[in-house]
């Protein structure tokens, strides 16, 4: 099997923790040989691949071999060309659903897409959302589609000791990931204002905040083990996206024992199920300051979104994950050798 690892070491969004945990399991299995596709020097590459999944049973090339029965595309779009039958990760379809106003750059942003639809022997996804997306703006038929939701790994857990240093001085809710586009982080950080005027519970960020966060904290780029720390300590997570393809944050806060408070917009009702506190989508402040207001008033609720949370992100692992992505790959592969 080949797999596109270009980023693989380098991505930290959630889309670069879904391919190293799904690429760990998958060359960890005995009845697979594993080439992993790179941009740079493949001898330079190897070392940096290898600390990310802790394995050196893989091989590097900068092109997809000759003999290869499949090619595994996971980033949202085909990068690398090749005979061979390939197997796309959509996670969303963004590009189409808000495209940028630039001709070029939209065309830029689009093209991996209909390049892998054009390509595609199967295409994974990560929710009936997103196959419903690539259905309308890419014409992938359901019959070319699998399933196959994301996970969460072990360090994702509520049982740890606290971090040597707090992250935050006072209460925070926490929000992770990009702020632009449809993520509508703006409207999460104008209820903020309106539910804590005093700021007595901070706001915070883990790459950069909207215009409109007051007095954000930004902790800025987090490993695994420190992102599972800003979960824990925070007094809510909120996703406030009108739309998303899955919503990795909110699963992995959900196993972290952190209650969770998402938008009804996207996969997060697939996700979250009865586990989260919802806001219908609106990019306006007040229905956001008053789901903010119930989780830091009432402990009941938080309580009962941390039992139901740690239930429901149980029901996800990457082991499933892996366990399909390997299926898929497996049958595509058949079609070649038949």
């Amino acid at each position: 099997m080949t797999v596109d690892a270009r980023d693989l070491a380098s991505d930290w969004r959630g889309i670069g923790r879904y391919v190293r945990a799904v690429v760990k399991r998958l060359v960890a299995r005995d009845d697979t040989a594993l080439t992993v596709l790179v941009s740079g020097v493949p001898t330079f590459a190897r070392k940096r691949i290898a600390d990310a999944i802790d394995s050196l049973h893989f091989t590097t090339a900068r092109t997809v071999p000759n003999d290869a029965d499949v090619v595994w595309h996971p980033w949202n779009g085909t990068f690398f060309t090749s005979d061979a039958p390939a197997v796309v990760t959509f996670h969303d379809a963004v590009p189409f659903a808000y495209p940028d106003a630039d001709p070029k750059k939209r065309n830029d942003q689009q093209e991996p897409f209909r390049r892998s639809a054009r390509t595609l022997a199967l295409a994974l996804v990560n929710s009936g959302y997103t196959a419903g997306q690539i259905r309308e703006y890419l014409d992938v038929p359901l019959a070319n589609t699998r399933w196959t939701p994301l996970g969460v790994d072990a360090q994702f857990t509520p049982n740890a000791p606290p971090p040597a240093k707090p992250l935050a001085d006072r209460p925070y809710i926490l929000y992770v990931g990009a702020i632009g586009g449809p993520k509508n982080a703006s409207a999460l950080a104008l209820g903020h204002r309106l539910a804590f005027p005093a700021g007595d519970v901070a706001l915070a960020f883990t790459r950069r905040a909207p215009l409109e966060a007051r007095s954000p904290i930004v902790f800025g780029s987090l490993d695994d083990a420190r992102l599972a720390d800003a979960y824990r300590g925070a007094l809510a997570v909120c996703v406030p996206s009108l739309a998303e393809g899955f919503g990795l944050p909110a699963l992995e806060a959900m196993a972290c024992g952190t209650p969770v408070i998402v938008s009804r917009a996207g996969a997060l009702p697939e996700v979250c199920g009865e586990a989260a506190l919802y806001v219908e989508p609106t990019t306006a402040g007040e229905p956001w300051a008053e789901a903010l207001r119930t989780i830091a008033g009432d402990a009941v609720v938080r309580a009962t979104l941390r039992s139901r949370g740690l239930a429901r992100a149980a029901t996800f692992t990457w082991e499933h994950t892996a366990a399909l992505t390997y299926d898929a790959l497996a049958d595509a592969a058949g079609r070649r050798r038949t």
